[in-house]
């Protein structure tokens, strides 16, 4: 009996020929796709490709309601198809034949060795170098950065393209925490299912591609992510909300604190426009001090 799967697919503004890849590469795999669409202005090409697919169900919304609101909708809906599992992909995800079987049969595995699975997530590879990103593991404020082999790795966590849970796991664990609205959410997950005794793993042998930030820099011989202005917003505000969060450890807090201030800086020193920058800096600072959450305020949208 095929396993009743449901993908995922949260869309902003997304380019269509890359959405249509993704979606093919996706539908043959699944029972059914989800797409929650955060109010495109591009629908009526979205749902000409849509009506393209006889499993494909689109919710269009009339206001963007963030990333993680839209995969909780989703997987409200997904729960409604009776989904025994949802894998969560990204609009410009394009995976292999039998991906989504290799995490389900890695899941089985580590279940039948009596590991307590929350999730389970491809290896990705830099589609520029070609290079396969570690596992990250986090002891303390330090990380271990652990090459892959050809077993499942357990992770502290797993970015959320690709990544399979079963709807029983959602259950106990919970949904992704709205007040994030985007950045940190596959971390705050995984964090929170690690505090209810489960793993986060990573699988070898499916593999996808991943680009890190709006683009990158080689600096003293590491690679940075560098972000738009409105993104860093996001990453520096929700890094203080994740300092609020009890169940995540001291030491991710430590890390965490002592980098954003690295990253900050690095992202003014890039930054085209560095009025700009501080003003999505400063504005972040202050709602992540005072614990404000959802959106951006649209008045720094400019």
């Amino acid at each position: 009996m095929r396993e009743n799967i449901i993908a995922i697919l949260v869309t902003y503004n997304p380019e269509i020929g890359v959405l249509s890849s993704c979606i093919s590469s996706i539908c043959a795999q699944v029972t059914k796709v989800v797409i929650i669409d955060n109010a495109s202005s591009n629908v009526s090409e979205m749902s000409a490709l849509i009506a393209k697919y006889d499993n494909v169900f689109i919710d269009l919304l009339s206001e963007n309601i963030g990333l993680a609101s839209a995969q909780n909708k989703a997987i409200t809906i997904s729960k409604q198809f009776k989904a025994s599992r949802v894998i969560l992909f990204d609009q410009d995800s394009v995976i292999e034949d039998g991906f989504i079987s290799k995490l389900v049969v890695a899941e089985k595995e580590l279940i039948k060795g009596n590991k307590l699975v929350a999730a389970i997530g491809p290896s990705f590879f830099d589609p520029v170098s070609g290079k396969t990103y570690p596992a990250t593991i986090y002891r303390g404020p330090l990380i271990e950065r652990v090459r892959l082999s050809d077993k499942p790795i357990e992770a502290t966590f797993i970015i959320a393209s690709g990544c399979l849970i079963r709807t029983e796991v959602l259950d106990d664990i919970g949904l992704m925490l709205d007040e994030l609205f985007i950045d940190y959410i596959d971390v705050e997950w995984s964090l929170r299912a690690r505090s209810k005794g489960y793993s986060v793993f990573i699988a070898p042998q499916a593999r996808m591609a991943h680009t890190i930030g709006d683009r990158r820099l080689s600096i003293l011989g590491r690679t940075i992510s560098v972000h738009s202005p409105l993104r860093r917003y996001y990453l520096v505000r929700n890094s203080f909300l994740m300092l609020r969060l009890g169940y995540v450890p001291f030491g991710y807090k430590l890390r965490e604190s002592f980098f954003n201030v690295i990253r900050t800086f690095i992202g003014f020193l890039t930054a085209e426009n560095k009025t700009i920058f501080c003003k999505y800096f400063l504005m972040a600072f202050r709602d992540g001090l005072l614990g404000r959450s959802g959106p951006c305020p649209k008045i720094y949208k400019s």
